[in-house]
């Protein structure tokens, strides 16, 4: 049996701005360059791993967070205007392995700085509502990862920035641990609620399927190159 790689320590940072006239918030998304080892071509909120520079517990992940979103983003946001709300890591049947840490940030009305990517790791930027990046995620006119779609359906209901922040400082705060298995031809991405995850191998703890984290949907399925969410009745 190969050994399980431990997770990294990462930060990512959701941007919020003020929807034009009056409109939903926009969220800014990056897309990851199609050589990227992790999640190539896919369009994700800006982040990346804890360096040593950022210090140790919780404070590195936060620093971390504001370190990513300047290189990919040329954004630059104080650590204190960062709220966690989020915490996913990747299954342990992964080679490579991160415990990303999801912080919720805006950019403040008259805010001058313009997000642009840093062609290197990142080769797009744009700023969309959740809503409308979750329908171009099902017309199949974007890849986005799996803790990427729960995150956007999370504030999709949102109606104004303040909104959305104050729902991230009130939110339960729990690990997600999916499970990586073999699903027929292809691969599911299992999530702690579904009904069948205790009996599938790799690493995990339970949630509750009545916990506020828990969604109608229990696991992707892996088709064409895109994850597609699922319910197990």
């Amino acid at each position: 049996m190969s050994e399980v790689a431990t997770p990294r320590p990462a930060a990512t940072v959701v941007v919020l701005r003020a929807g034009a006239a009056g409109g939903a918030p926009e969220v800014l998304m990056v897309r990851r360059n199609r050589g990227a080892s992790f999640m190539a071509d896919a369009y994700v909120f800006p982040g990346g791993r804890v360096d040593e520079a950022d210090g140790l517990g919780q404070v590195a992940f936060a620093n971390a967070a504001v370190r990513e979103l300047f290189e990919e983003a040329a954004l630059r946001i104080p650590a204190t205007a960062l709220v966690e709300f989020a915490n996913w890591i990747t299954p342990s049947a992964e080679p490579k392995r991160f415990d990303a840490h999801f912080f919720v940030t805006s950019l403040a009305p008259g805010d001058t700085q313009v997000a642009k990517h840093d062609a290197a790791e990142t080769v797009d930027a744009l700023w969309a509502t959740p809503a409308a990046l979750l329908e171009r995620y099902q017309a199949g006119q974007l890849k986005l990862p799996p803790p990427t779609i729960c995150n956007l359906e999370d504030l999709a209901p949102h109606a104004t920035v303040d909104e959305a922040l104050e729902w991230a400082r009130k939110r339960p705060f729990t690990a997600i641990l999916p499970k990586l298995v073999p699903s027929g031809t292809t691969l599911a991405i299992v999530l702690p609620w579904d009904r069948e995850y205790l009996s599938l191998p790799g690493d995990g703890v339970s949630i509750d399927p009545n916990h506020p984290l828990a969604r109608g949907r229990s696991r992707f399925v892996l088709e064409e190159g895109r994850w597609w969410g699922r319910k197990v009745e």
